[in-house]
């Protein structure tokens, strides 16, 4: 019995945000996500990252009245409030993080020095105590990264695999709004080397704002996300896929 005991005290839980894009992210997405992750307790709840859109620091507002909508403070502020509310204790860099980076390049590069505009600075996580991670992390034999790395494929989960095959390593990203797990297995002669899986954490975003009014519609996304256990170095995910009102079931218990 104590033995037991001491094998379940070793298994620890972690939950997935994925990429919310604010302020183009669902509200009630997040406030269901919000009250699994209460009643889950998980020892990790990591940002995938995408947390923030930035549109007005995109390359295609550049130059443009774009670069004046909405309010960049006003998101920031959204976004630190999405973090307690969802419990962060990571994030991961990502493509639209870096916005900010690539518009100070560009426009005033001299600013790149200042310790205030390092990005875990610049949204706050320092003084949160949220680990912020520019170039993903490991989570027990996962690679946890954005995703922007990797090419992008339009089949659910084979962005993940890519990732697979390119890292020999087990990973999880977001970044292609998509939700789904593929897998590569290597073995000789009936002799099983290893099974590495690829996991898309899926999305959070409202998809009919206009933050995705150039899609036209026609998204090929899911929304959900991923949370599991690890056991020592092994980590087990379960995708959690959302319906249209991001209504999902996990643990046992529906969240509507």
């Amino acid at each position: 019995t104590r033995a037991k005991s001491k094998m379940r005290m070793t298994i620890k839980r972690f939950v997935i945000t994925p990429d919310l894009q604010v302020p183009f992210h669902s509200e009630r997405g997040v406030k269901l996500l919000s009250r699994f992750i209460t009643r889950f307790k998980p020892h990790y709840s990591i940002c995938i990252g995408d947390e923030i859109d930035m549109p007005m620091l995109g390359s295609f507002n550049a130059g443009t009245a774009g670069e004046l909508e909405g309010n960049l403070h006003e998101d920031r502020e959204w976004v630190q409030a999405i973090a307690e509310q969802l419990q962060w204790t990571d994030v991961v860099g990502s493509n639209h993080g870096i916005r900010l980076y690539k518009s100070i390049m560009k426009r005033l590069p001299a600013f790149m020095n200042l310790p205030e505009l390092r990005y875990e600075r610049f949204m706050g996580y320092d003084d949160m105590g949220i680990k912020f991670h520019p170039d993903g992390m490991k989570l027990g034999n996962y690679i946890v990264h954005h995703g922007d790395a990797f090419p992008i494929n339009t089949k659910p989960a084979l962005t993940a695999l890519n990732a697979v095959l390119r890292t020999n390593s087990n990973v999880m990203i977001g970044h292609t709004h998509r939700l789904g797990i593929s897998a590569s297995t290597a073995s000789w002669k009936g002799n099983l080397r290893h099974s590495l899986f690829g996991v898309e954490v899926g999305h959070l975003t409202d998809i009919k704002s206009k933050g995705f009014a150039y899609t036209k519609g026609y998204q090929n996304w899911q929304a959900g996300f991923v949370y599991g256990y690890i056991d020592g170095n092994k980590v087990y995910p379960i995708i959690v896929p959302m319906e249209k009102d991001f209504s999902f079931v996990a643990e046992g218990r529906i969240y509507a």
